[in-house]
């Protein structure tokens, strides 16, 4: 059996890993369009910031492929899949046959149309190389704008703080992490980041050109405003890497769709990872959810089935966190509210004001959670009650008049798995 796996992050690794559990002979390929081998790509704003060393950013040691049987093809990307040959074409210019293939590509950053958006100095972060030019561009740098409120903008803008720079953050929308939280969050949210020394946070505004003579030195926002800067880091989103799928009869949506067996329109050809639609407990639907978690279980699942093993893939709940100079934040399953989702919020009478919690029920069931400060304790708990579905009646009131201590959560939990037992 000839394997092709296109990818080599949570994705990639993890399928390569499951079949080799079930297929110790079967002819293994992993393409990768960097060179490194498996790394952490979670970790990279940290190696920025100068609290990771290089070597512990790798996930696998240098003789991982060759222990797991698998040959490599790093430096090229598929450029086009033919299924009726069974075959990947290369940047390269190599051609590879395949009898079963997964596509665990990822994504790439999206680019705005901005005039000046490619001059030298204008950096995205998706990989270690990308982690490696804006560390080198530091060294003579003072200033930067990070354009983009999400999670990598964020962290990524910690790390320059780290390296001494003072950074602007730009954002479009009136609040910042937009994705992940709703608008009653957007106050408690803003808490954790609006007194960190050299950070300016700049809500409700664009960019709108980047200028310079040969290469970055100043940006012009949509309220006029101009900000003399060295490095520009973009962090407006990613998008799926779907362009070889284009033509192939592989269905896509915002992702490539998937069976729960992590199996595509096409027999034969299996995807996940940041680019696949799995199941989204919470939501009840598909959903591109791109957590390195779910990476992992659902390259896992595809793996076991390219080998022969039949499993399937339960979904998953989206969760997100980010930690900011000592702050933390987490996003659980749904937390944007439809019609019919009751919603709670719960602060804390402490005088910073700093935890804060809002849930969020469909019916009897937990279906999401923003929490902040010392409510994130209770992320695990709350997340495997969303996971199973679990009727939430008996302890929704304790809920609602704050018990979000572990402690007590375990305690409820536990009584709850004994009245479902009885």
């Amino acid at each position: 059996m000839k394997y092709v796996i296109l990818g080599n992050g949570p994705a990639g690794v993890s399928a390569l890993k499951a079949i080799r559990e079930v297929d110790q002979a079967g002819d293994i390929t992993v393409v990768s369009p960097e060179t490194w081998r498996y790394y952490s790509k979670i970790l990279l704003t940290h190696w920025i910031a100068g609290k990771v060393r290089f070597p512990d950013l790798f996930l696998v040691d240098e003789d991982f492929y060759e222990m797991n049987g698998a040959k490599t093809v790093f430096g090229a990307a598929a450029t086009r899949i033919d299924p009726a040959r069974k075959a990947v074409e290369l940047s390269n210019r190599q051609r590879l046959g395949y009898d079963r293939l997964l596509l665990a590509m990822g994504s790439s950053p999206q680019v705005p149309d901005v005039r000046g958006i490619r001059l030298p100095g204008v950096h995205y972060l998706r990989t270690f190389d990308d982690a490696e030019r804006i560390a080198q561009a530091t060294s003579s740098a003072r200033r930067a704008v990070v354009i983009g409120g999400g999670l990598v903008s964020l962290k990524t803008a910690e790390g320059l703080l780290a390296r001494g720079l003072e950074v602007w953050v730009v954002v479009s929308s009136g609040r910042l992490l937009s994705q992940i939280t709703a608008p009653e969050d957007a106050a408690a949210v803003l808490r954790i980041f609006k007194e960190a020394p050299g950070l300016h946070i700049l809500l409700n505004c664009d960019v709108t050109r980047v200028e310079g003579r040969g290469r970055v030195e100043r940006v012009l926002l949509s309220t006029g405003q101009r900000i003399e800067c060295d490095i520009v880091v973009v962090g407006k989103g990613v998008t799926p890497n779907l362009l070889c799928t284009r033509g192939t009869g592989i269905a896509t949506g915002r992702g490539v769709i998937v069976n729960d067996r992590m199996e595509t329109s096409v027999p034969g050809i299996y995807a996940a990872g940041d680019l696949a639609e799995g199941f989204d407990i919470a939501r009840g639907s598909a959903a591109v959810n791109a957590l390195w978690s779910s990476a992992v279980w659902q390259g896992r699942v595809a793996g076991y089935n390219m080998a022969g093993r039949d499993v399937t893939y339960a979904g998953d709940v989206a969760m997100n966190s980010v930690t900011f100079r000592g702050g933390c934040i987490v996003a659980l399953g749904k937390t944007r509210p439809a019609d019919g989702d009751e919603v709670y919020t719960l602060t804390t009478r402490r005088s910073d004001d700093s935890d804060y919690a809002r849930l969020v029920f469909r019916g009897s069931r937990l279906a999401g959670a923003v929490l902040i400060g010392r409510a994130v304790e209770t992320a695990g708990v709350l997340r495997s009650l969303i996971a199973r579905r679990s009727d939430v009646a008996r302890i929704k009131g304790d809920l609602l008049r704050g018990r979000m201590s572990y402690p007590c959560m375990v305690k409820d939990v536990a009584g709850l798995c004994a009245l479902v037992a009885s």
